[in-house]
């Protein structure tokens, strides 16, 4: 299968799921998809009442079998850091393709607050399908300079259909990513940070600002500490995987 039909497929998915909503629980479809991840993210379970909007792009992934290319998260944020720790997510939305991810930022505050799945990318803008948009799945149109747009994230659609020779998905759990310690900074550490503050393991003030420091270096090691790591404040290849949920 190539690439463009990867694509095709999960669009195809995910319009098979418009209209499902909270109202008359058509929309638990999605939790239920979502729950049948193995491992789940983070260890948690979707529950009625939840924001889902990250969790129904996850459950198209899972439902079409490539959960190793819509990486699964619930949380828009960290859902971000594990395509940013893959240099999969941008800013600009300058060649973006239908099955790519769309994220917004409503309070304008720099974090997502939102997601959705792109099923038609033309010259004035986007479609997206999103679930969790008032209650339901529904479509939007998007233009390309919307203020409210915080970036795109472009899974390796090509990897997955054996076009290219990208990095391993998750599946096979072989991803190589930089060793990183205290003096580390740029992209790979800002995915590293945002990683660690979804997870609940704050980096001190400045957040995930792609900066290495003695903050950053501490939630480093209680995040080791909790997974059974050896504390050493270094990310390395153990710590990586540990970190998304990438299985040795």
């Amino acid at each position: 299968m190539t690439e463009s039909e990867l694509r095709l497929r999960i669009v195809r998915r995910a319009e098979s799921l418009l209209g499902l909503n909270e109202a008359d629980g058509g929309y638990l479809r999605v939790l239920e998809a979502y729950n049948s991840l193995s491992p789940l993210p983070r260890g948690y379970r979707m529950r009625d009442g939840d924001p889902w909007c990250a969790a129904f792009v996850s459950a198209v992934g899972q439902m079409e079998g490539l959960s190793a290319v819509l990486l699964p998260e619930c949380a828009c944020e960290a859902m971000i850091a594990l395509y940013r720790a893959r240099g999969q997510f941008h800013r600009d939305g300058g060649g973006v393709r239908p099955g790519d991810l769309v994220f917004y930022d409503w309070d304008g505050d720099g974090l997502a607050d939102h997601v959705g799945l792109m099923s038609e990318a033309g010259g004035a803008g986007f479609t997206v399908i999103e679930g969790n948009s008032s209650d339901a799945v529904r479509r939007r149109s998007v233009p390309k300079d919307w203020a409210y747009l915080a970036g795109f994230a472009c899974p390796d659609y090509a990897s997955a259909a054996g076009e290219s020779g990208g990095e391993e998905t998750p599946s096979g759990g072989a991803i190589t990513l930089p060793l990183l310690g205290f003096g580390s900074r740029g992209e790979s550490v800002r995915a590293m940070q945002g990683i660690l503050i979804a997870r609940g393991f704050g980096c001190g003030p400045d957040g995930a600002d792609g900066d290495f420091g003695a903050n950053t270096g501490a939630a480093l090691r209680r995040f080791q500490r909790d997974g059974g790591l050896a504390a050493d404040g270094l990310c390395g290849s153990g710590t990586w995987k540990k970190l998304l949920g990438v299985s040795a």
